[in-house]
């Protein structure tokens, strides 16, 4: 960690590989290996990073199985968490992996650590900064991913014919309902 409160390349590098991995964004955890280990962070480094938001995608998977166990009337499985300390950048990559994979319950829990452990504000709002462009990244390839192998014309309910023009504020500005709501958020 730098001196003055700021993350370092390397430090933001492991927190995008974090963020990466546990919103599944095949892309951008090829690419933040590669600008991880271009900042200079180790095997090793790369390693823990890649551990720490497995373990946090694993326990989200985890949080949300014992809710639909609870939902349906059963008694779900312990709330156990993992118990290990971990380091300040180790709690940075876990919280920028919360916020990625929309973890509520993981994000309070290595918000604390971290701020336990003495994060800045500045620190905590960079990881988080480096997740939501993680995020929307993935996103971003998925939409592209659905009108690659969909078209858009199969993917409007209305069949409204508003996709039929190249702009994508078109179809909100023709009214369509057709569930753009994520793209009039980006625009």
């Amino acid at each position: 960690m730098s001196t003055n409160g700021s993350l370092t390349e390397k430090e933001q590098e492991l927190i995008a590989i974090g963020a990466s991995i546990a919103a599944g964004c095949r892309p951008c955890t090829a690419y933040h290996f590669r600008a991880s280990r271009a900042a200079g962070a180790d095997k090793e480094e790369i390693r823990q990073a890649v551990s720490d938001a497995l373990d946090v995608r694993r326990s989200a998977t985890a949080s949300m199985a014992r809710l639909a166990e609870r939902q349906l009337g059963g008694v779900p499985e312990s709330d156990a968490t993992n118990g290990s300390e971990k380091s300040l950048i180790g709690e940075l990559v876990s919280v920028g992996a919360a916020l990625a994979v929309n973890c509520v319950t993981n994000l309070e829990t290595h918000l604390t650590a971290a701020w336990q452990l003495g994060a800045t504000a500045r620190q905590i709002q960079t990881a988080l900064g480096i997740a939501r462009a993680v995020k929307n990244i993935a996103a971003k390839k998925a939409d592209e991913t659905i009108t690659k192998t969909a078209g858009e014309s199969q993917v409007c309910a209305d069949d409204c014919g508003c996709h039929a023009d190249t702009n994508p504020s078109s179809a909100i500005s023709a009214g369509c309902s057709c569930g753009d709501a994520e793209r009039a958020a980006m625009i």
